[in-house]
C-alpha cells in the first residue's frame, strides 16, 4: 500500500464554515478561550468545543490551560503560513464591496505574528528600497542598512543572532504580493504594538493605525496617510 500524506484529515478539518471562522480568528496570532471563539464563529460553546477538538486532532491548533481557562491558538508558524497560502485560493470580491467594514482587513491586519495587508506589502517594499533588506527572487537577506535600522528603530535585542534567515517572503492573500514574515517581521510588528503605532481590534485581524503610527510610518518607511488610508477625524 502506498504511503500518502493524510491531506483528507486536514481537508475535513477545514471543510466546516464554523471551523474556518475559528481558524481565521486565531490567525490574529493570539490565544482565545472556547467562549471567545464560539462568539466569533456565531456558535454555542458546546459546538465550539467539538470543532476545536477536531482542529487540534488535525494538528492545526494547540491548547494550554491557564488557571480556570483553556486557551487555543494556531499550532505554530508553519500552520499559519500554510493557512495564509490556502487563503490565496479563496475569493476576495467581498472585500471590495462599497461600505464593507472588512475593507480595513485588507488595508492592515495581523498575519499570525507579522504585519500583512496593504501596509505590510508597502513596508516590505520600503525596507528593500532603503537597503535594510535585500530581496532577490524568493530570498530575503540582510541589506547594507540592516544593522543601522535595528539600532535606530529599536529592534536591537529583539532578534536573536543565529544562522536562521532574518525574514522570508509571505504571499499576501488580499494583495497577491509579498510581505515579510520571520524573526525580523515578528519583531517589527511587536515594536509597532508596544509603541502604540498599531492597535489590535476586538473580533478582527484588522489593525488600527494611530496618529503616532502615521508619523512613524512616514519617518521610517516614507509612507504617508494617503498611501494607506486617510486619518479618521471627528
Amino acid at each position: 500500500m502506498a504511503i500518502e500524506p493524510r491531506l483528507d484529515i486536514v481537508g475535513a478539518a477545514l471543510a466546516d464554515p464554523s471551523r474556518s471562522r475559528i481558524l481565521c480568528e486565531l490567525m490574529d496570532g493570539r490565544a482565545f478561550t472556547n467562549k471567545e471563539l464560539a462568539c466569533a464563529a456565531g456558535i454555542t460553546p458546546q459546538t465550539a468545543t467539538a470543532h476545536l477538538k477536531q482542529l487540534e486532532q488535525a494538528g492545526l491548533t494547540s491548547s494550554v490551560r491557564s488557571g480556570r481557562h483553556v486557551y487555543h491558538r494556531i499550532r505554530n508558524e508553519d500552520v499559519a503560513s500554510t493557512l495564509e497560502c490556502l487563503s490565496l485560493l479563496s475569493p476576495t470580491d467581498h472585500l471590495n464591496r462599497a461600505g464593507n467594514s472588512q475593507k480595513d482587513t485588507r488595508l492592515v491586519r495581523s498575519c499570525y505574528n507579522h504585519i500583512a495587508g496593504q501596509l505590510g506589502v508597502m513596508m516590505t517594499k520600503a525596507l528593500a528600497e532603503r537597503h535594510v533588506l535585500n530581496i532577490q527572487n524568493d530570498t530575503v537577506t540582510r541589506g547594507s542598512e540592516y544593522e543601522a535600522f535595528l539600532t535606530d528603530f529599536g529592534l536591537r535585542g529583539m532578534i536573536s543572532e543565529s544562522d536562521r534567515p532574518v525574514a522570508k517572503l509571505c504571499l499576501d492573500w488580499t494583495e497577491r504580493r509579498h510581505h515579510i514574515s520571520g524573526p525580523f517581521a515578528i519583531a517589527l510588528m511587536q515594536k509597532c504594538l508596544d509603541t502604540g503605532w498599531l492597535v489590535r481590534r476586538t473580533g478582527s485581524r484588522a489593525l488600527t493605525i494611530t496618529p503616532s503610527g502615521y508619523n512613524a510610518f512616514e519617518r521610517w518607511f516614507d509612507l504617508f496617510p494617503e498611501d494607506v488610508y486617510p486619518v479618521k477625524t471627528g
